[in-house]
């Protein structure tokens, strides 16, 4: 994962696959650097990304939904055609993100490599329902698809904190 922000725009590039395993770090940056400094241009690059679960996609989802409600912009996904693109409009990102396969950065936009040593509070559990959750409420086919990943979840989670 790599990061860059400048002026008002934030870039963020993720690469190989964005599966649950990595939800807990990835949910942490975006909470302590992304989402406090975001722009109200904000452009997820996916084109080294080979897969995406439904977790990476629900991460995503909450940046789409957090541009929106504090900008009242869409963000920009940069994805190539191919199974990453075609996912990403069978979950109906194109309404919540504007998808492209071509942009670039801007030259003085520095984009760096994201340390990902820090230990993240939240419980994978709680990551995967917030994030489920968010995908939920992308689009209502997305609701029916995951309703009983959420109620799975939302048990769990319910269970390690009594």
């Amino acid at each position: 994962m790599r990061y860059g922000h400048h002026d008002q725009l934030s870039w963020l590039s993720l690469d190989g696959a964005v599966r649950y395993t990595d939800a807990r770090r990835i949910k942490c940056f975006l909470d302590e650097v992304v989402l406090p400094q975001i722009g109200d241009t904000t452009v997820i690059d996916l084109r080294d990304v080979l897969s995406v679960d439904s977790t990476g996609l629900g991460l995503l989802a909450h940046i789409g939904r957090k541009c929106l409600s504090q900008f009242s912009r869409r963000a920009v996904i940069l994805c190539p055609e191919g199974p990453v693109a075609q996912c990403l409009r069978a979950m109906q990102f194109d309404k919540l993100f504007t998808l492209t396969d071509t942009l670039d950065p801007p030259a003085e936009l520095k984009i760096e490599p994201v340390p990902m040593n820090r230990t993240p509070p939240q419980g994978l559990a709680s990551v995967m329902l917030g994030a489920h959750r968010d995908l939920c409420e992308v689009d209502e086919q997305n609701r029916a698809r995951f309703t009983d990943v959420l109620d799975v979840l939302e048990r769990e989670v319910a269970k390690r904190r009594s």
